[in-house]
């Protein structure tokens, strides 16, 4: 066997240990080492081998998973992730920076981690981030239609208004997917989602996707022919492309809280392809 061969083994086998070690899982102490341990402690593949068999188990797997995405140790865990993202986006000019290709990544982790090519995360967690990169890359810049060789979007004009529109915003990304959701598990779905933004801590987040999941969702940054309420950039006083990096954030976490979720069972192959804009 070759060197860099044993070298893996022994990576493989020191995650194994360490799992091995961890109390059990959905309780209180393994809740509470989520909150403690160092990311030493808790390496990445650890956490998705624990997300992974927590399938089904609400608030253990969600805690694991924002852990891995979502706490102040994703920059070490996705240190790889956050490095190709400056790099990426270094070379060309882009309708996007490298914070949003950096939170495409995350969706992307996200959306595979509880499929069966979720199981490589558990083993070799830089490889396994490094294709979802790549997969959040071609996302952001087949779903867009962005020239692949890093040429900047052009600017799109509403037909209606005459302003300028974000092209993030007009991609056919927006956040209305709950609509796809057969009708009789409706009722369930938009209460399942206010509770999930309740808990949500950045209350300019929660602000936000409320405004989004409403009846009557305000524009982001320009009005639109028979809407009378102010865009959320004037609302906000924060300029568009901060609010489509957190709508993307938001789009996350709920894709996580439904995987996670043990309530209902539901079929989320429409939300996947919905969500990877297929």
């Amino acid at each position: 066997m070759k060197k860099t061969q044993l070298s893996a083994a022994a990576t493989a086998n020191s995650f194994d240990v360490i799992f091995a070690t961890l109390p059990p899982l959905n309780s209180p102490e393994y809740l509470k080492l989520l909150e403690t341990a160092t990311a030493d402690e808790l390496p990445a593949p650890v956490l998705a081998k624990a997300f992974r068999q927590l399938a089904g188990v609400e608030g253990a797997a969600r805690a694991t998973l924002e852990r891995l995405v979502a706490s102040p140790h994703r920059e070490q865990y996705l240190l790889v992730v956050r490095k190709l993202a400056r790099q990426r986006v270094a070379r060309g000019q882009y309708a996007y920076d490298d914070e949003d290709l950096f939170q495409e990544a995350i969706g992307e982790i996200v959306r595979t981690l509880p499929t069966a090519r979720g199981s490589f995360a558990e083993t070799n967690g830089v490889t396994f981030c490094k294709h979802c990169f790549e997969d959040g890359w071609r996302n952001l810049n087949g779903r867009r239609g962005e020239k692949i060789r890093g040429e900047r979007v052009e600017v799109v004009i509403d037909q209606e208004s005459g302003e300028e529109q974000d092209p993030l915003e007009v991609s056919g990304d927006d956040i209305s997917w709950h609509v796809a959701m057969c009708e009789s598990n409706l009722p369930w779905l938009e209460e399942f989602i206010r509770r999930t933004i309740a808990e949500f801590g950045d209350p300019l987040m929660r602000r936000i996707t409320e405004d989004q999941f409403s009846p009557d969702p305000s524009p982001i940054s320009s009005g639109r022919a028979g809407v009378s309420k102010p865009p959320l950039t004037e609302q906000l006083g924060i300029d568009r492309f901060r609010i489509s990096r957190l709508l993307r954030q938001v789009r996350a976490k709920l894709f996580a809280a439904l995987i996670a979720q043990k309530e209902k069972e539901l079929d989320l192959d429409w939300l996947r392809k919905r969500y990877q804009g297929k």
